[in-house]
């Protein structure tokens, strides 16, 4: 029996693309124990995992536990295989302090030398499965299984279900936010569909805390009743909610993927950045609205916190009209 270390310590959205990963994995090396290294705020996202044995939360901003006690905790553990699909260096100097006699990353990877094999990053492909090409150099042939998964508990569905107004009709999410400025779509173009879809479904937006006020000028602005669901449920929570809607609308975000993982059909609406870096929606039916007569996008692989040509034109000139038809579309299928 192995022990297993898997380095994900990057966005949800980052870890939730890298479920595929982790349950292959455990198809691969089967009865292998698997523990995840990933951040605070993304740690819940593994709760119910079956694939997953321990979770190791590193807290990189408040640096608890600091990096040289961490390394030591890791050491310990005395993995025989590390793979890390994040890039950083300081993923690096983890994988090598894991003293794994294999460890495994993508050629791009900062520290790359402090692997012992590395798979090729290829730019076209979707991150999931990007992802699972780290297995072929552990000598393991993955059958690209890329739908990646989240467990919501019967807890979780509930917290959703009670936020819910008891009228019967179904309900649409929306997720209005990111953490980059230059990929979440107008305040206006948001509230536009708030007022469309509010006719006939219970619209619910979806956030963090950091979310709330924003989905609350979108409800005001709209005129239309809403439920603001930002910060009120943890992240299984609100995969709970999405899993349980008809479509999810949302920007280029963690949201889109959590929507994969619980089998909702997506609206993804793209600025700053493009489908062609592998962040789309996978597994499930999805429809992608984005401006493809624009020579500054893509401007950058996470977006901005501001335009660089300071027009904003990618998102201010994507009429609501076609966000509503690409929902519409999915809600028929």
């Amino acid at each position: 029996m192995s022990d297993i270390l898997i380095i994900q310590t990057a966005f949800a959205g980052d870890l939730i693309l890298t479920t595929p990963l982790i349950e292959e994995t455990a198809r691969c090396f089967q009865g292998s124990r698997i523990d995840v290294l990933c951040i605070p705020s993304t740690a819940d996202l593994l709760a119910n995992n079956p694939a997953v044995r321990d979770l190791i939360v590193y807290d990189k901003r408040n640096r608890k536990p600091g990096l040289f006690p961490l390394m030591n905790q890791i050491r310990k553990k005395k993995y025989t295989l590390c793979l890390s699909p994040h890039r950083s260096f300081r993923s690096a100097i983890l994988a090598r302090a894991s003293g794994a006699p294999v460890r495994v990353a993508f050629d791009t990877a900062s520290g790359a030398f402090l692997y012992t094999a590395t798979a090729s990053y290829r730019q076209n492909e979707h991150e999931a499965v990007r992802n699972l090409s780290l297995l072929r150099r552990a000598e393991c042939a993955p059958v690209l299984d890329t739908s990646p998964r989240l467990y919501p508990s019967e807890h979780d569905a509930q917290s959703a279900a009670a936020l819910l107004p008891d009228t019967g009709r179904p309900h649409v999410c929306v997720a209005p936010g990111s953490v980059w400025a230059t990929k979440r779509w107008t305040e206006e173009g948001f509230a536009a569909i708030v007022r469309h879809f509010a006719v006939a479904y219970t619209v619910v937006l979806i956030g963090g805390k950091e979310d709330h006020a924003l989905c609350e000028r979108i409800i005001t602005s709209s005129g239309a009743a809403a439920v603001n669901a930002a910060g009120a449920l943890s992240l299984l929570g609100s995969a709970a909610m999405i899993r349980s809607a008809g479509v999810l609308i949302s920007n280029d975000s963690a949201p889109v993927h959590i929507a994969s993982a619980v089998g909702t059909p997506v609206v993804e609406i793209f600025g700053a950045t493009v489908p062609a870096f592998g962040f789309t929606p996978v597994g499930v039916p999805f429809r992608i609205v984005e401006h493809n007569e624009l020579e500054c996008r893509p401007c950058g692989i996470h977006g901005g916190k501001e335009c660089p040509i300071a027009t904003f034109v990618c998102m201010i000139d994507l009429r609501a009209e076609r966000v509503v038809d690409a929902a519409e579309e999915l809600l028929q299928v």
